[in-house]
């Protein structure tokens, strides 16, 4: 029997702005046996200062420093701390809203087979918090397989590899051998390996994270070369991960199909929202791995026989968005003068 119900693992880096809210906002909505696990990971600024001002007498929170080495390693050392029956893993700039700890134990006593817990969860501006948008959207309810539920979030466009979209059974994690590990796109692998290692899930109506969009985040800054290799080299992991897990039902094959189409897009927008050209590994990428692939309409047709000229296409639409965001942008600024 655990000691806990939930470990909420937050790994922090230079967040002193964001990261009382974040905390704050865990204490005031979970209840029960939980506890907050704070991995600092040698931050430079104030970050160590407010968590020991606020939290170093708060029962559930527990804080410790570590030498830097990204948010990788950083939660991978909450996992060897957490004595928590199941994982969330909540980054420090973002928050909590709703009781996931309530649905989470009621989920248990009436499917204590559960190893996968989902909700859906929402993006807000950081200088506009009525700005929200929706993130991971969640169309599968209730008790199903991991593999149906990242077969329905790959089939609706919002699946994303991020750790904070689920909470997980510990022991899951630990029979399986699940690592972050890396600097850079460190949760692909995991978060494939929750969904394809889950054979029992549960998956909320609720909206319970709420993502922070900030300027000067990774998420919003201009990325190099190196980000869009690491990137491609972790989808390349996953695809091995993939294939060598699953087995040739027909739900395997569809979500082989629906991952490789999600991340061929994605890597595309990747580039093309940044301003860049998409790498030609990428597109060599599509080509060679896009041939087992039988389309069903010409759109991916011409993503997957034609990469070159799907991305030209997509180039003037993605010309067009900017565009129109930049103008709004714009108006809203002359606006408030």
């Amino acid at each position: 029997m655990s000691e806990y119900l939930l470990s909420v693992i937050v790994p922090t880096y230079n967040v002193e702005r964001y990261v009382q809210a974040c905390i704050d906002s865990l204490l005031g909505q979970l209840s029960g046996k939980f506890e907050i696990i704070i991995v600092n990971d040698s931050s430079t600024d104030d970050t160590l200062m407010v968590l020991e001002r606020f939290y170093r007498e708060v029962p559930q929170v527990r804080i410790e420093t570590v030498v830097n080495g990204g948010a990788g390693l950083a939660r991978d050392r909450g996992v060897a701390l957490a004595r928590g029956e199941f994982l969330f893993f909540c980054d420090p700039d973002d928050i909590v809203a709703g009781d996931i700890t309530a649905e989470l134990a009621e989920v248990l006593r009436a499917q204590p087979e559960t190893e996968l817990f989902c909700f859906s969860s929402q993006m807000f501006a950081e200088e506009n918090r009525a700005d929200v948008r929706p993130k991971v959207r969640h169309t599968l309810w209730g008790v199903s397989s991991g593999i149906e539920v990242l077969s329905s979030l790959l089939c609706n466009g919002s699946y994303t590899s991020a750790a904070w979209n689920y909470a997980v059974k510990r022991s899951l994690v630990m029979r399986h051998h699940l690592r972050f590990e890396k600097r850079q796109h460190e949760d692909h692998l995991f978060s494939l390996g929750v969904f394809l290692h889950s054979q029992q899930s549960w998956v909320s109506r609720q909206v319970y994270y709420h993502q922070r969009i900030r300027s000067g985040s990774l998420t919003n800054s201009h990325k190099g070369n190196d980000y869009f290799y690491q990137r491609y080299d972790a989808f390349m992991h996953s695809w091995h991960k993939m294939v060598t897990t699953l087995d040739k039902s027909a739900l395997s094959l569809r979500v082989r199909r629906e991952y490789l189409l999600h991340s061929f897009r994605l890597m595309i927008y990747l580039s093309l929202y940044n301003g860049t050209a998409v790498p030609k590994y990428v597109l060599d990428a599509i080509r060679f791995l896009g041939r087992e692939i039988r389309p069903v309409n010409f759109k991916e047709w011409l993503l997957l026989k034609s990469p070159e000229v799907f991305v030209r296409f997509q180039q003037y639409k993605v010309g067009r968005e900017v565009k129109s965001k930049h103008n709004s942008e714009k108006a809203a600024r002359s606006l408030s003068l």
